[in-house]
């Protein structure tokens, strides 16, 4: 995953707060399209994966915390055309991912140090714990080795079984079969 990561601060009237929720969803959905369009990304190790999830961040209010974040998942296709399509779906966690993707964010700015503990706190409140373990190299880049902790709880199991004689198991698209 590359996280496209903006300061909610430059958002005037906006907050990390879930009553914002659909302006967070909202702005989140056109950073990550803008930053998609502008900042192309490649993974050493993975070609192709581009920028998939956008985070707003800030400084949090609670002493217990170093920066809250919102994450959004894209929910749909997007079109600058279509305000309809500027929607997301926000992570009800700090992330585990997101965590890492802001921890990483900070050490190459030289505001994390390895073995600093960060307090990363998501929209509703619940706060992980991540440190940067290491300093390694994705082929000629620069990385680092995240832990994270915290507590998570699971609201879903799924099974999903594909039948090696579908023919479908990649998916189809014929437009609106469903009119």
């Amino acid at each position: 995953m590359f996280y496209a990561i903006a300061d909610v601060r430059q958002f005037k009237g906006l907050e990390l707060k879930p009553e914002h929720g659909r302006e967070i969803t909202r702005i989140s959905s056109m950073i990550r399209q803008a930053a998609i369009e502008q900042l192309p990304v490649a993974h050493p190790d993975y070609p192709g994966v581009g920028i998939t999830i956008s985070q707003l961040s800030g400084p949090s209010e609670d002493p217990k915390a170093d920066w809250k974040n919102a994450v959004t998942m894209a929910s749909g296709d997007f079109s600058w055309d279509d305000p309809g399509t500027w929607t997301g779906a926000l992570d009800r966690c700090p992330c585990g991912t997101g965590t890492c993707a802001k921890m990483a964010t900070l050490h190459a700015k030289g505001e994390l140090k390895l073995d600093q503990p960060f307090r990363h706190q998501g929209l509703l409140g619940n706060i992980y714990t991540g440190r940067l373990v290491e300093k390694t190299k994705i082929g000629d880049r620069n990385a680092v080795v995240p832990t994270v902790s915290g507590q998570s709880w699971i609201y879903g199991l799924n099974t999903i079984v594909l039948d090696h004689d579908d023919p479908f198991t990649e998916g189809f698209m014929l437009g609106d079969i469903w009119a």
